[in-house]
């Protein structure tokens, strides 16, 4: 990566260092998560800290040699995206996912588009809900864990619209009787995930719920923080 060379990038978390610099966590479309240093940013002289807010598009360069490099320019690339309301809580949610689940210096092309493309769907009035669905099914599919939800683990059968399912986390759904637990969910739900297709009321309710059971099993122990916040915003 070449001190002169633009890169797109999104900031998706900082915290300030030092007296005068910020330390930034950057998802870069070539590069995937990477950290870097914002030196002076803070600084009077300076208004590279206007520049570096979540859910907007950049151009960037970086310099050094070491893991954390020096962010050596920045710039906005077009329209900042900007999200209001709750669905500021939702970018914050992104990010996090991102934060705790994609390995420093993997690149992720194709989830750097997606990403992108979800933060713009999300200042739209498209339900917010829909649009973290898709983004977490892709999200799982980047990492190697993609979601089975067109056919059934255990005997390949074509899933039902009208029959419900046992979805077992790393194997898929099992047809059982009616839907009667947490993990059960309904045939057309787990269609409608997999062809991006828009879930009706309780459709929203059962993937909201299996998305959280999926992420919740590859984050481990220690919840997600930008949940916490927003339910302790309502």
């Amino acid at each position: 990566m070449s001190r002169n060379e633009l890169i797109p990038a999104f900031l998706i978390h900082r915290r300030d260092y030092r007296n005068t610099s910020l330390l930034l966590e950057l998802f870069i479309a070539s590069e995937g998560r990477l950290p870097a240093i914002a030196r002076g940013a803070k600084s009077g002289r300076s208004s590279r800290a206007l520049l570096l807010q979540p859910f907007t598009p950049l151009l960037i360069s970086l310099s050094g040699r070491g893991e954390v490099k020096s962010l050596a320019h920045v710039e906005v690339d077009g329209r900042p995206l900007r999200l209001t309301g709750d669905r500021i809580y939702c970018g914050i949610y992104l990010n996090e996912l991102l934060m705790r689940l994609l390995e420093r210096g993997d690149p992720y092309p194709y989830l750097y588009i997606h990403y992108h493309q979800t933060l713009a769907r999300l200042t739209s009035t498209e339900l917010a809900s829909q649009c973290l669905r898709d983004f977490e099914i892709q999200l799982m599919k980047e990492l190697g864990y993609e979601l089975l939800l067109d056919h059934t683990a255990d005997d390949d059968e074509p899933i039902d619209p009208d029959c419900y399912y046992d979805y077992h986390i790393e194997h898929g759904p099992v047809r059982t009787v009616s839907g009667r637990s947490e993990t059960q969910i309904r045939g057309r739900t787990l269609i409608c995930l997999h062809n991006r297709e828009k879930l009706d009321e309780q459709g929203a309710f059962e993937a909201k719920r299996l998305m959280r059971r999926v992420i919740n099993f590859y984050l481990g122990d220690k919840p997600l923080k930008s949940r916490e916040l927003f339910q302790s915003l309502r």
